[in-house]
């Protein structure tokens, strides 16, 4: 059903290295089964999991689901295949604190399109042994059942894949073994796959062992049973190593002779207590019959899909009245802080606020829209030049006036307005030192040249005659 085709992911540390979480990996999963990813950290044994969960993207290679590639994928697709074939249990759990045990499974359910109805709750509740919990909230559990609370809503969908990431990380000893024997349970009937970085619980409950290093795969070893050699009627040898006798048994003179033999080649020890008997067959993996689990290079050409499974994809939907709960609840959290960020924004939208004023702020359409809003109906206009230390009025060309009137849509006329003429005089004072002194020559023109145009445009009544020459005014 699952298979990797040779990917692989490169990150990026600060100082610009490339590192190589995954080089080139190829994998096929089993239909069912546990499987157990082990490494050291930064081996990528997270990062693999995370590619076949599609959280993450790939650099290159592929990720086959029943036979559609991932190359097809869009985002949306690696939505729905989550929400479909995938049941996610992790680390810190990452239950929803403001809801019973019971509503996380519900709204697990209602995301599937389906009824959060008591008797399904209850349902998925007893599968992982929770259902007297179904009223508690996440707060009033021990880690372990939070644990197993994930794993229930995981099971809500009734995922064909379950992807577990460090699930006891967080646990003691005693309450692993409750949660490993929970998914080695669940593994009868579906693909598990664990990350973990214990190898002991990985070569008792696994079924396969995959472990990395560097990005690579260097060991990938599936488990399988080898039966003892029974050599009579109440003897046994397991693994060419491990003398089983049944309880009770008289040993015969062939017996004997046959005991003799091995002990002429190996130390032994012979134990009669039943704790050290059952706690060397569970450290050594052998059941009541003899058989021992061992370990051998796993086989992919073994693994068959079906190839009548047909891959179809399920859309998620969060109902709005969950959705605003949780947004609302999540505010609850470090209020502290909240109400920082809250103050730091406003002062900062502020800043952007004064920011965007100020840049988009135009001095002459401030102007204009200050004179239009005071009713102004004449406005006048003079133009001047600016040196380095003084200035000098000039006249206005027939060009400017076009240049205004067109801006401002208004009309305007040239007129002839009182000039200064600025001179610099340099001489000595009194205590023989250099004196500056500016003289000033002023003149006045009055004077507007008008025609009968001019005179039309603005309503006037003309009394006579206009000028006819240059000496002659009105």
């Amino acid at each position: 059903m699952l298979e990797v085709k040779n990917i692989c992911k490169v990150y990026k540390t600060k100082d610009g290295k490339d590192v190589r979480a995954l080089d080139d990996v190829s994998l096929k999963f089993p239909k069912k089964g546990l499987v157990f990813i082990l490494g050291k950290s930064g081996s990528g044994k997270s990062t693999l999991l995370n590619m076949l969960g599609g959280l993450d993207k790939l650099d290159s290679g592929e990720i086959i689901i029943k036979g559609k590639s991932s190359k097809d994928f869009k985002q949306a697709d690696f939505d729905s295949y989550r929400n479909t074939y995938l049941g996610f249990i992790f680390q810190e759990y990452n239950i929803l604190n403001e809801f019973s045990v019971g509503a996380n499974i519900g709204l697990a359910l209602k995301l599937q399109g389906k009824k959060a109805t008591k008797e399904a709750i209850n349902d998925i509740l007893s599968q992982v042994d929770m259902l007297e919990y179904a009223q508690r909230k996440p707060n009033q559990l021990s880690g372990g059942q939070k644990q197993r609370v994930a794993i229930a809503r995981a099971l809500v969908k009734d995922p064909e894949i379950i992807l577990a990431d460090e699930p006891t990380g967080a646990l003691d000893s005693k309450t692993g073994i409750q949660v490993f024997d929970t998914l080695k349970e669940l593994s009868k009937n579906k693909l598990v796959i664990v990350v973990s970085h214990d190898r002991e619980f990985a070569e008792s409950y696994g079924d396969r062992v995959i472990e990395l290093k560097d990005g690579k795969v260097i060991s990938d070893i599936e488990k399988y049973i080898s039966p003892s050699s029974k050599k009579s009627e109440a003897i046994s040898i397991v693994d060419n190593k491990i003398i089983q006798i049944e309880k009770g048994y008289e040993l015969t003179q062939e017996d004997v002779l046959m005991i003799n033999e091995y002990l002429k080649q190996n130390n032994a020890i012979l134990c009669v207590d039943e704790k050290s008997n059952r706690d060397l067959k569970k450290f050594a993996r052998i059941d009541d019959f003899g058989n021992k689990e061992c370990f051998k290079d796993t086989d992919e050409n073994s693994i068959v899909f079906d190839e009548d499974s047909k891959f179809k994809l399920i859309k998620s939907r969060l109902p709005f009245k969950e959705s605003f709960k949780i947004g609302v609840s999540s505010l609850k959290n470090k209020p502290i802080r909240l109400i920082i960020s809250i103050i730091l924004s406003l002062v900062a939208f502020t800043l952007f606020g004064l920011a965007d004023t100020v840049n988009s702020y135009n001095k002459y359409d401030a102007t204009v829209k200050s004179l239009l809003d005071s009713n102004v109906s004449n406005i006048s206009f003079s133009k001047e030049r600016v040196f380095d230390d003084w200035s000098t009025d000039i006249l206005l060309s027939d060009s400017d006036i076009n240049t205004i009137s067109s801006k401002l849509n208004m009309d305007f006329q040239g007129v002839y307005t009182p000039k200064n003429e600025r001179y610099i005089h340099f001489g000595m004072n009194l205590y023989s030192q250099p004196e500056w002194e500016s003289l000033y020559y002023s003149s006045f023109k009055g004077f507007i040249e008008i025609d009968n145009d001019f005179l039309s445009s603005n309503g006037y009544n003309l009394v006579g005659q206009l000028p006819a020459s240059n000496e002659e005014i009105v």
